[in-house]
């Protein structure tokens, strides 16, 4: 693609996520080939490469310069992920097993029909609402990410990470909780990350018993804030209007 054809679709792709007070500021060339990309209301994307075939990110998460989101289906609201986060990370692009691990060779033998797609038998990572991943961490494909959980600077994930959790380390090994096992189990069960968020600041977040208090053990409505959902290829914007 020529750089004024680009400058185009990436003018026309800044005016779309602009609607919906989302950013992408790698514009179509932080996207693969074939991705379709779906953003909720508020979405902050930096320079970012999304390699993902098909992923869903939920309203406000802010995601920072220097990440990569390979096989991942979905990330939450409200996610803060640091810089130089790479997510679904795929076990098997370096096959200890063969004559080599080179990932080249590995995909020149897949592209002349020695072996089926490596691609097909991934499985996609899951991140939670809420989640806060530090800086420079490492997640593997087939990891689900807790809502609520809080993944140390530096660490590699490789197994699921349990709601409300904090995890440090290479391996990543949980330390502790963040909250007690009933405020968890009344934060996860009021589902408050469907509020609109005008309405969540207006209760006490600073204090989340406080907060389940106020909410008096009702079941925030499911909401669908708004979405843009961007193609590659063929390159297309469409909005899907809030309901």
């Amino acid at each position: 693609m020529n750089f004024f054809k680009r400058a185009l679709l990436d003018r026309k792709l800044k005016k779309a996520l602009s609607k919906n007070k989302c950013r992408l500021d790698s514009g179509i060339k932080g996207l693969r080939r074939e991705t379709e990309l779906t953003l909720e209301h508020g979405v902050k994307l930096h320079q970012i490469k999304i390699l993902s075939r098909k992923l869903t990110i939920g309203a406000y998460t802010d995601i920072v310069s220097g990440s990569e989101l390979h096989d991942v289906s979905s990330i939450g609201r409200y996610c803060s992920i640091a810089k130089n986060v790479t997510i679904g990370q795929d076990r098997k692009s370096h096959p200890l097993s063969w004559l080599t691990s080179h990932s080249g060779l590995v995909g020149l033998r897949q592209q002349l029909g020695g072996i089926a797609p490596h691609h097909d038998g991934v499985k996609q990572t899951s991140i939670g609402h809420d989640v806060w991943i530090g800086m420079d961490v490492l997640i593997l494909e087939g990891v689900t990410i807790g809502t609520g959980a809080v993944i140390g600077a530096q660490s590699l994930v490789n197994k699921d990470i349990p709601p409300y959790a904090i995890a440090v380390g290479s391996p990543a090994q949980v330390v502790r909780y963040r909250f007690e096992q009933d405020i968890i189990d009344g934060l996860l069960a009021s589902q408050w990350w469907n509020l609109p968020a005008q309405q969540l600041a207006g209760l006490p977040i600073e204090d989340p018993q406080a907060l389940l208090k106020q909410l008096n053990g009702s079941v925030a409505p499911a909401s669908h804030p708004g979405q843009v959902v961007v193609r590659s290829k063929p390159f297309t914007v469409s909005h899907i209007d809030p309901q």
